[in-house]
């Protein structure tokens, strides 16, 4: 791998890992928006807080972490809701080998099960929702 391409990896995954702080950070705010003042349950507000931040990560992955031009916005979004179902199931599975298959504290097995879903299979998946894989006019992008 050149240099360049290590780079271009390197700034798209931190773009994706800021896109997905602002993700959990919108989430959050919406969920405690609907549960103090709107006085939904959290177990009712839980789900349009999850939709924000799945649109915004969306978003995110479209126009900030993989520029998709031309690329039609349907397929994308189906891609992106596939990707995201399945990695809600391997989170599951995950966070449940780590704390009753290795007895790691759920703590730290949250976040890690979480960073390891997103390396091997979210991140990688996107790159091919979004069309990161193959730029456009042939040659590299960052």
């Amino acid at each position: 791998m050149t240099l360049r391409k290590w780079l271009g990896s390197a700034l798209r995954i931190g773009r994706s890992v800021l896109v997905g702080g602002a993700a959990t950070l919108l989430d959050l705010g919406v969920l405690a928006l609907l549960v103090e003042v709107a006085h939904l349950p959290a177990t009712v507000a839980n789900v349009p807080a999850l939709l924000f931040g799945a649109l915004v990560q969306f978003l995110g992955c479209r126009y900030f972490v993989f520029p998709a031009q031309g690329t039609d916005l349907r397929k994308q979004a189906g891609g992106f809701a596939a990707v995201e179902v399945a990695t809600l199931a391997l989170n599951g599975v995950a966070f449940h080998v780590l704390v009753a298959g290795l007895h790691v504290p759920y703590a730290f097995a949250r976040p890690l099960g979480t960073f390891l879903v997103f390396i091997a299979f979210s991140y990688p998946l996107w790159r091919l929702v979004f069309g990161a894989a193959r730029p456009a006019d042939g040659a590299s992008r960052l």
